[in-house]
């Protein structure tokens, strides 16, 4: 039985809105349908949404036949995208997943008509609600009560989920800073018993989760958390920068860019321009992404020495520039505020 803990006002948020017709859809061709995932969660929360997706009790045959516009984007794991009105949404169909041989994609999946089910395979409690058409909360697994806890807790045992996808270690630290909330004992005490399984995760995903970390208006959480969880030890370079992950998410600079997070991670370590260089390969970074952070440590090793002169802001653009300057109070130079036109 589901455990309807309260109601949403979903009419209020025009991105649920727009999706409603194709709930409808599918609840008047007698099957269920339900928002889930990270909208439901920022929806209780009162954070913005940036897109929804839809489960279902309908297979991807069915969804299909429902709708004159839609693409396989992933069908064999039970996802139809429907086009609706210059909208997309992804619609998946209610799932169970066999065992995880890689960590990360199982070897089985079986299309269910249980949302519990469905549910019962997501990473944290707080990303397992759904909401209906009806405006109600559904919640199996306390993820609402998580969410007034403030904690980040794992949806059944902890170890099965980091088992299936090593990533979601890692994305427990991510929401950590994402959100302002702590790990629950059980689900971190799982990350450092099964920190070694992240090394097996390809580093392009491990990327994504350490530049949100970044970006989290929690660093300072999400970092503490990535250094006593000892989930950096199974990350490239890190293994010997616990004191340097502690200061970037310590830095007092509230917004930090991802640039100003490299530069200050070679500024901490005392890389050399070329051992940064390799440190932004082996995490896979672009060309033009390594290119200017090169420039923007070049241009701090600079500043640290020297004050603007015309042949340092020809060599620095002005964005970065502005980004080097920012850096300086923080460990503890003085910072230039000047015209560099």
């Amino acid at each position: 039985m589901s455990d309807f803990k309260r109601k949403v006002d979903i009419q209020s948020v025009p991105l649920f809105v727009s999706a409603l017709p194709v709930l409808q859809t599918l609840k008047e061709a007698g099957h269920e349908a339900v928002f889930v995932g990270g909208s439901v969660r920022d929806l209780v929360l009162g954070k913005e949404i940036s897109d929804v997706d839809i489960a279902t009790s309908a297979t991807p045959e069915e969804v299909k036949s429902l709708f004159s516009h839609t693409v396989d984007v992933g069908i064999e794991h039970g996802t139809v995208l429907v086009l609706h009105h210059h909208d997309s949404y992804e619609v998946t169909t209610f799932r169970t997943e066999g065992t995880y041989q890689d960590f990360r994609h199982p070897d089985s999946v079986t299309f269910v008509r249980s949302l519990e089910e469905d549910l019962m395979r997501r990473d944290f409690t707080i990303n397992a609600l759904a909401v209906n058409d009806k405006e109600e909360i559904v919640d199996y697994f306390g993820g609402i009560e998580d969410l007034e806890r403030e904690i980040i807790r794992c949806v059944g045992n902890p170890m099965e989920r980091f088992n299936e996808d090593a990533l979601r270690m890692m994305r427990a630290v991510r929401f950590a800073g994402q959100l302002g909330f702590t790990i629950e004992s059980d689900t971190f005490n799982a990350i450092r018993t099964l920190k070694a399984n992240l090394e097996r995760v390809a580093v392009e995903r491990m990327k994504v989760e350490f530049e949100k970390m970044i970006l989290s208006p929690h660093r300072a959480l999400a970092f503490k958390a990535f250094v006593e969880s000892e989930l950096y030890h199974s990350c490239p370079d890190f293994k010997e920068a616990k004191e340097t992950l502690l200061k970037l998410g310590e830095f007092p600079l509230e917004k930090m860019t991802i640039t100003q997070a490299w530069i200050l991670f070679a500024y901490y370590e005392q890389l050399t321009v070329p051992q940064l260089r390799k440190v932004l390969k082996d995490w896979k970074s672009s060309n033009d992404q390594i290119s200017t952070i090169l420039t923007g440590y070049q241009t701090l090793l600079a500043r640290l020495e020297k004050e603007w002169d015309a042949f340092l802001a020809y060599e620095c653009p002005e964005v970065l520039a502005i980004e080097v300057e920012q850096l300086l109070p923080g460990i503890g130079h003085k910072e230039q505020l000047v015209d560099l036109e």
